[in-house]
């Protein structure tokens, strides 16, 4: 009994040979498989899923890296407004009297001396927003400011009334 049980099973044609694997071939008939289904032109679900993953994700980090560069660009223009804010500001402790005046839609105000409340009238003194704050400066860096973060600086003029002359107080209005 020199012969293996395997041996015997072969020789009675009972098991198969043992040939080494068609790997090759194997990977051949996928490839040739997924030619003949993408000529037809459809694409596998899978793949398909994949896809559309692979072009979700890319719209994520396009979005991340979007938010990224406009938050860069906000810090960059912070810090501009903060050196002229540090070298220009004309804020007085004693100030007392409140300026009212609209910024994006809402009332504001800043404290100024009566003598800068007079200035900022006249267009020589603006406003500055940084950071929830309001900050008094010469019109010259205001209007630098202007030039690249005009949101930051507010229309002190007001709503002009327009139509006054068009709509004259009657003379025989009684108060």
């Amino acid at each position: 009994m020199s012969e293996s049980l395997k041996d015997q099973l072969l020789a009675l044609g009972l098991a198969p040979k043992k040939t080494p694997p068609a790997r090759k071939k194997q990977r051949k008939a996928k490839q040739a498989a997924a030619k003949s289904q993408n000529k037809s032109g459809e694409i596998p679900l899978d793949q398909a899923y994949r896809i559309r993953e692979k072009e979700e994700r890319l719209k994520k980090e396009q979005a991340v890296a979007q938010k990224r560069e406009q938050e860069r660009q906000r810090r960059l223009v912070n810090q501009k407004i903060k050196a002229a804010v540090k070298e220009h500001s004309v804020r007085d402790p004693a100030a007392d009297t409140k300026r009212s005046f609209i910024y994006k839609g809402r009332i504001r105000s800043v404290l100024a001396t009566r003598e800068q409340i007079r200035e900022i009238n006249s267009g020589s003194l603006g406003v500055v927003y940084l950071s929830g704050n309001y900050h008094l400066m010469p019109i010259e860096p205001t209007e630098e400011i202007r030039t690249f973060a005009p949101d930051h600086i507010p229309d002190l003029q007001g709503a002009d009334i327009e139509g006054e002359e068009d709509n004259p107080v009657p003379d025989d209005l009684i108060w």
